[in-house]
């Protein structure tokens, strides 16, 4: 995007939720995006093994979940690694796959709460009030995971402007 024949960057912070120094509150929000990761992993692959007792979109959107969330654990361990090896290529790489991941899992979640079988069978999404709980989470976790990306985006700025690598990235 060019605003008056200057490209604009990527917003970024100073600290890392207005408290921590840049660096120890990426290892933190890696840290929490890791283990959430891995509960949403534990969540999504629970139910596989009673595949043959579910609906054939329930099984394939646990998958899916299970899939992206994996995938997304790899890219915030590389970034971790990429932190702690002063490696901003890491960081770089990190921020452009689990941008895509991201971006899937959050189709995954919208796609679950409009057309999987078991979710209307339970009849969770009848109460005005839990429609109201899951718009609140998914607004939630869209903002935490632009944060999280913002701070990572952040760090691998200072990392390529202090030229810590000594490979050219």
């Amino acid at each position: 995007m060019l605003i008056h024949g200057k490209k604009m960057p990527l917003p970024m912070v100073r600290k890392c939720c207005g408290i921590l120094p840049l660096e120890s509150g990426f290892y933190v929000l890696c840290l929490l995006s890791i283990l959430g990761c891995a509960a949403n992993i534990a969540a999504g692959a629970w139910y596989l093994p009673e595949h043959k007792s579910r609906e054939p979109e329930d099984n394939l959107i646990s998958m899916s979940m299970v899939m992206f969330t994996a995938l997304s654990t790899i890219a915030n361990v590389a970034a971790g690694a990429g932190a702690y090896l002063r490696r901003p290529g890491y960081l770089q790489l990190s921020i452009v796959f689990n941008s895509v991941f991201i971006l899937c899992i959050f189709l995954i979640a919208v796609v679950t709460c409009l057309f999987s079988p078991e979710l209307k069978k339970s009849q969770f999404l009848d109460s005005a009030g839990n429609i109201t709980l899951v718009v609140i989470l998914f607004f939630a976790g869209a903002a935490y995971s632009l944060y999280y990306l913002t701070v990572v985006n952040t760090l691998y700025r200072t990392m390529k402007d202090d030229g810590d690598s000594a490979i050219p990235i």
